[in-house]
């Protein structure tokens, strides 16, 4: 029988069923990922990540705003923006993984494949807060470098000498720590939607409370909501200074004895003086006309005035009030293109100087 030429045989390598060798390492591992996959892979885990840590930051604030202002909060919040810090470094440090990443199925190794390390995570976070930023170019640096490097790392992984991969290309995952993983990471989520959705209704079912901030004499003193705190870097020399910085409102208030002043002044007298000394502080300044009101049941004037200050534009409101013993300026400011949605608080705070009796 006369045998037929064997054909050829088809290599290994171009066989659709043939399994490719696993990589070398994991920086060829992390090399071979598409990369428009893995960007979209990590920026998922990203703003998941973000979206919880928001959640809580919600909670937290409602439970916050519950304390009283004293040192123990003060201690509060250090240790909540202690948890905050710890949240990336501990976590990626420790497993390798986020919420986000451990939902994406993706996590954080050195180049053994084990999770970093606090050291390697901590250097990671650190640059995190300049690239993956949402405040500061919304995460575009990282997001840029992830899709530009070659092994697909971003800035804080290659100071780090780190990797993001997934999950099923490694062999070393225990699968009882993923399933207690799953299980924590599970109940914290639900935890912190649950926090936020209660922070939000106690947040928005309380009703606005008002603070009396004294002189150091309490001889005098204002009103003004309780989110204003004292902030004694306004003025040397004010008797009363309020703020709040996160909304860009300041309010301080200058006392000045008539003892200290010829007889013959004025409230007019006096506001020409504060009216010359803004002039010659603030830069590109216009002062509106004065208008005569009426604070603490004694005669007053009040006027606004626009300008800038180091390149910002402000906008003040000015009230100054003459008692039987004192002239009193009353100076509220904020943000020029803040000034219309203020400009009705800035007046209740300025109008509720008074003098104790």
């Amino acid at each position: 029988m006369e045998q037929q030429p064997s054909s050829p045989s088809v290599p290994t390598e171009f066989s659709p069923l043939a399994q490719q060798e696993p990589p070398k390492n994991i920086g060829d591992l992390s090399k071979s990922y598409d990369r428009a996959t893995i960007f979209f892979t990590r920026w998922g885990a990203h703003v998941l990540d973000h979206i919880l840590l928001a959640c809580f930051l919600i909670g937290l604030l409602s439970l916050g705003i519950s304390i009283d202002k004293d040192a123990n909060s003060l201690y509060f919040f250090i240790l909540a923006a202690i948890i905050l810090c710890s949240y990336y470094v501990l976590l990626e440090g420790l497993t390798g993984y986020t919420i986000g990443k451990f939902t994406f199925r993706i996590i954080a190794v050195n180049a053994e494949g084990r999770p970093p390390g606090l050291w390697k995570s901590f250097i990671r976070s650190i640059i995190r807060l300049f690239e993956a930023n949402v405040f500061l170019l919304g995460g575009l640096p990282a997001g840029i470098t992830v899709l530009a490097s070659v092994k697909r790392q971003r800035l804080g992984d290659l100071a780090a000498n780190t990797y993001v991969v997934k999950v099923k290309d490694l062999n070393n995952v225990s699968k009882k720590q993923t399933t207690v993983l799953a299980v924590v990471f599970s109940i914290t989520a639900v935890l912190s939607i649950i926090g936020m959705i209660f922070g939000i209704i106690d947040i928005a079912s309380r009703t606005p409370t008002e603070e009396i901030f004294y002189s150091k004499d309490k001889k005098i003193q204002i009103t003004a909501p309780s989110d204003w705190d004292k902030d004694s870097s306004l003025h040397d020399e004010a008797d009363i200074e309020i703020s709040n910085r996160f909304s860009d409102k300041y309010v301080l208030v200058l006392s000045e004895s008539k003892q200290d002043l010829d007889s013959s002044f004025t409230l007019q007298d006096y506001t020409q003086v504060i009216e010359a000394n803004i002039q010659d502080a603030v830069e590109n300044v216009s002062i509106d006309k004065q208008i005569r009101t009426v604070v603490d049941n004694q005669v007053a004037t009040q006027f606004n005035a626009k300008g800038e200050i180091d390149g910002i534009k402000l906008a003040y409101i000015v009230t100054l009030v003459e008692t039987p013993t004192h002239f009193h300026q009353i100076m509220a400011w904020t943000k020029e293109k803040r000034f219309e949605s203020l400009k009705q608080e800035l007046q209740k705070v300025s109008a509720s100087f008074r003098e104790v009796k």
